[in-house]
């Protein structure tokens, strides 16, 4: 064989190894992100002032509010979750990436509101106002937007919005 096949045969070689460390490394991965989670990209919603993004760094510091530290197994990520639970909210905080992470932010009540102005007992028909038709419709009465890296589902019974969920989209 001439010189120039055996040295394409080693450079073919050579990359397909790299290609392969790359995709098993990153397999094993549970804590990637689709996004790097910038408001501007995706849902977000403020809390006591603080502008709480799925898929940013989470510092409890920053919300004045007093809340309950609980601590969970992860259903997404390895290890545990925080669940900082305050007076109308929850949010779950991941490690990710070594930070920690908003994966999810849950509504309790009536008592916040989306940053477009849906709160739980608000209609359907103002959560479709807000948000459009552009909506995964699950179970028949789940309700839900994707925007960048979050999804934000609306729990609906008989027309009033009874659920608010906002979800970091991650990689599987």
């Amino acid at each position: 064989m001439s010189k120039k096949i055996i040295g394409f045969i080693i450079a073919v070689i050579i990359i397909a190894v790299i290609v392969a460390i790359v995709v098993f490394t990153n397999k094993g991965d549970n804590n990637t992100v689709e996004s790097n989670g910038s408001a501007e990209s995706t849902y977000s919603v403020k809390y006591d002032g603080v502008e709480i993004v799925p898929g940013t760094e989470f510092n409890a510091d920053n919300i004045k509010k007093e809340a309950v530290l609980s601590e969970i197994p992860s259903c997404a990520f390895n290890g545990t979750d925080k669940v900082y639970t305050y007076d109308n909210t929850e949010i779950t905080v991941a490690t990710i990436n070594g930070k920690d992470t908003v994966y999810s932010v849950y509504f309790i009540d009536d008592g916040i509101e989306t940053s477009e102005g849906v709160k739980i007992t608000d209609t359907k028909d103002k959560m479709i106002e807000k948000y459009g038709t552009e909506y995964k419709e699950e179970l028949g009465n789940q309700f839900t937007y994707t925007k960048g890296n979050v999804e934000l589902s609306f729990n609906v019974e008989n027309d009033i919005v009874v659920g608010i969920v906002y979800t970091l989209i991650t990689s599987e």
